[in-house]
């Protein structure tokens, strides 16, 4: 019996070699009842497909295989431009479009389990991949259905664990939550350099959102704060009078927050502080496709962090 895939697709490059992308497809009636992950620069997309596996570096070129030692030890700026090199649509996934995908997976009931203790699943030993050639990493895609998105093999494999992703179009800037709005982080002009005027803060009662430490753990507030911290979700301290849906839609706070041991974590101290996404294979309890890490600069390069690519769709004519 054959297993016909039909959200996995080879979408092919400028030089017409192949990366296994899940489709995201854009589903509403009209333009103002899209998801705005769907629009780039004000443009309506039919969809947006993210790599199926945690990519490889070929040639200066991204792709995403199975059965591979995902690349690591990149920067930022080497990740987008192993992306861009392959012709228009190709990006470093952002955070509207992971997640967009992280939503997915709560809405069905089948949040990612993953390699989060070295080659297996934490909480339960007999899910495990193949052993790749760096640490604990596991081979791309090489785990059981659970270690996709939505539970099959036609889901987007390790968004929990086996290896950090990095994500474009949020940021923390001297500790200022900032992000790209829509999914302009997508566009191929989009500015995602340290200097970007593109970033833009998010604001409650006319102050921007800020990220730090407060006795220990992760505030998220208004006030001037600093210092750094790391904290499961539970613990996290939200001092705003409200929180703004952005921040939900882009991962700062979650649905599940008061029971959550996925890690937050917010360096105000630095300059610019670029996200991680997912946690890799040691990071046991506080792993999960929701774990985000504000900790290094885009010049951070290590052997646990590794990265996703992405491809816009075809604009949506009405």
């Amino acid at each position: 019996m054959k297993n016909i895939l039909k959200r996995t697709v080879a979408v092919i490059d400028d030089r017409g070699i192949p990366s296994f992308m899940v489709k995201f497809e854009n589903t509403a009636t009209a333009a103002e009842k899209a998801d705005r992950v769907f629009f780039v620069r004000g443009q309506e997309y039919d969809a947006f497909y993210l790599s199926a596996f945690p990519n490889i570096v070929i040639d200066g070129r991204a792709y995403s295989l199975p059965l591979m030692t995902p690349t690591t030890r990149l920067t930022l700026d080497e990740m987008i431009a192993a992306c861009r090199a392959k012709g228009e649509g190709w990006h470093v996934s952002t955070a509207a479009e992971w997640f967009h995908a992280v939503a997915e997976s709560r809405q069905a009931g089948t949040m990612p389990h993953g390699n989060t203790s070295y080659g297996k699943y934490y909480y339960d030993a007999a899910e495990r991949g193949i052993p790749g050639d760096i640490g604990g990493i596991t081979l791309t895609g090489s785990g059981p259905a659970t270690w996709r998105h939505d539970g099959t093999f036609d889901g987007v494999s390790d968004m929990n664990g086996n290896i950090w992703k990095r994500l474009t179009g949020i940021r923390l800037k001297n500790g200022v939550f900032q992000y790209i709005p829509d999914n302009d982080a997508a566009a191929p002009d989009a500015d995602l350099s340290e200097n970007s005027a593109e970033y833009k803060d998010v604001q409650v009662a006319g102050k921007p959102v800020r990220m730090g430490m407060m006795d220990g753990e992760v505030c998220i507030t208004t006030d001037e704060i600093d210092g750094w911290a790391a904290s499961e979700r539970k613990f996290v301290i939200n001092l705003l009078p409200e929180t703004p849906e952005i921040l939900r839609r882009l991962g700062i706070v979650t649905p599940d927050q008061e029971e959550s041991g996925e890690w937050l974590s917010a360096d105000a101290d630095l300059d610019e502080a670029t996200p991680l996404v997912g946690a890799g294979w040691r990071n046991a309890s506080y792993a999960g496709s929701s774990a985000l890490y504000f900790n290094d600069p885009r010049t951070y390069a290590y052997h646990n962090i590794g990265f996703f690519s992405a491809f816009l769709g075809e604009p949506v004519i009405r």
